[in-house]
C-alpha cells in the first residue's frame, strides 16, 4: 500500500490532535478526554460526508465501489442483497498509529468514526464491527444486514 491524501491528512491532524488529547488526559482523565475527542471527531466526520453526499441507506457495497480512497486492503466475506461484510486485513492507519505508539489516539481519528457515519448513512442497515487492527487484532470485522423495511 503506497501512500495516499487521506493518510497524509491524518498525518498531520495527529500532530496537533496527540498533543491536544495529552492534554486534556492530564486535566480531566482518559476516560473523559477520550470520550469528548472522539465525540468531536466523529461528528465532525459525519458533516463531512454529508457535504459529499453519499446516498442515504445505500449497499455498503456502493461506497466501496465508488468511495473515498481508504488506505486499507480489503476482503470481502459476504455480498448479497441484504447482507455485505469485509474484512481490513491491512490498514495503514493502525501501521502509523502503533508505530508511533499511539492507537489508543488513532483509534478515536480513525476507527472511532464509523459507527457514527453508518448511523447517519444507513440507518436502514445494522452495522458490527467487534475488532480492528488498531487494537492489534488480525483484521477488522465489518458486517452490514439490511433491517426489515
Amino acid at each position: 500500500m503506497a501512500n495516499n491524501r487521506i493518510l497524509d491528512a491524518v498525518k498531520i491532524q495527529s500532530r496537533v490532535v496527540i498533543p491536544i488529547v495529552k492534554a486534556l488526559e492530564q486535566e480531566i482523565g482518559i476516560e473523559k478526554a477520550h470520550r469528548i475527542v472522539g465525540k468531536a471527531i466523529a461528528g465532525a466526520y459525519v458533516e463531512h460526508r454529508e457535504r459529499r453526499g453519499y446516498e442515504a441507506n445505500s449497499h455498503p457495497r456502493t461506497e466501496m465501489d465508488g468511495g473515498m480512497d481508504f488506505p486499507v486492503e480489503r476482503e470481502v466475506v459476504t455480498d448479497s442483497d441484504t447482507e455485505y461484510g469485509h474484512d481490513i486485513t491491512g490498514c495503514q492507519f493502525a501501521d502509523y498509529f502503533r508505530s508511533i505508539g499511539e492507537p489508543e489516539i488513532g483509534a478515536l481519528m480513525t476507527c472511532g468514526v464509523d459507527f457514527a457515519a453508518e448511523a447517519l448513512i444507513r440507518p436502514d442497515w445494522d452495522f458490527q464491527r467487534t475488532q480492528t487492527r488498531m487494537q492489534g487484532a488480525s483484521h477488522c470485522d465489518f458486517r452490514w444486514r439490511k433491517g426489515e423495511p
